[in-house]
């Protein structure tokens, strides 16, 4: 006896069908390399780039329009042992990094500074967030004894260098306008070198360094 299919299951057949062969193509164009969600995607308005276990994250400098700035950034230490940001200075002329420079500042100077501890473990803000002032700088007891020994005149007795790893004051940059790419190399004491572009911002942009509430 011949079966006979009603109009409507022959209907609903066909939707499903072609249901199927739809995911089936969307899921291809998915699988593919150039698909949008494979694409790289870098959320920070700073550069991000990194040298084994050191991490650089969102750096850029923040200028006036005459090209007076100041260097932001946080350089992340994930390895077990300890190093050291020794200089951020501009590229020479040539040097490539596979990426886009737009517009090229001329010469661009970034303040020299002692080298910059990058403990294993943490998170180095460039410039550091300011703290309170150290209350223990100033002697509060007054002594109640008068010395009777008279103060070395040793000259080695007070150090006047910055000690090493003090990074107490931001690194400022010139040159770099509001709008440029700088293309720079940025030395540490163990890791190997980093070359990349970082950007320049206007001075009234949002800081990547948080500060502490006033």
């Amino acid at each position: 006896m011949p079966i006979t299919l009603s109009s409507r299951f022959v209907r609903r057949t066909a939707l499903a069908g072609a249901a199927a062969t739809l995911s089936i193509a969307l899921a291809a164009c998915g699988a593919n390399f150039n698909a949008q969600t494979a694409k790289p995607y870098q959320a920070a308005e700073g550069t991000n780039a990194d040298s084994g276990s050191i991490k650089v994250r969102n750096m850029l400098v923040l200028a006036t329009a005459d090209g007076k700035g100041e260097l932001h950034s946080a350089i992340v230490n994930d390895g077990s042992t300890d190093d050291t940001l020794v200089k951020i200075e501009q590229a020479p002329p040539g040097t490539q990094d596979g990426q886009a420079g737009g517009d090229q500042p001329g010469q661009v100077t970034f303040s020299e500074f002692a080298p910059i501890d990058l403990k294993a473990g943490t998170s180095t803000l460039l410039p550091p967030a300011a703290g309170p002032e150290t209350a223990s700088a100033t002697p509060t007891e007054t002594p109640t004894e008068t010395p009777t020994e008279t103060p070395s005149a040793d000259p080695t007795a007070t150090p006047t260098e910055t000690p090493s790893g003090d990074s107490s004051k931001g690194i400022t940059v010139t040159g770099g306008k509001p709008g440029q790419m700088i293309n720079v190399v940025i030395t540490f004491g163990e890791a190997g070198p980093i070359t990349t572009y970082i950007p320049v911002l206007t001075d009234d942009h949002y800081s990547p360094t948080p500060q502490p509430a006033e």
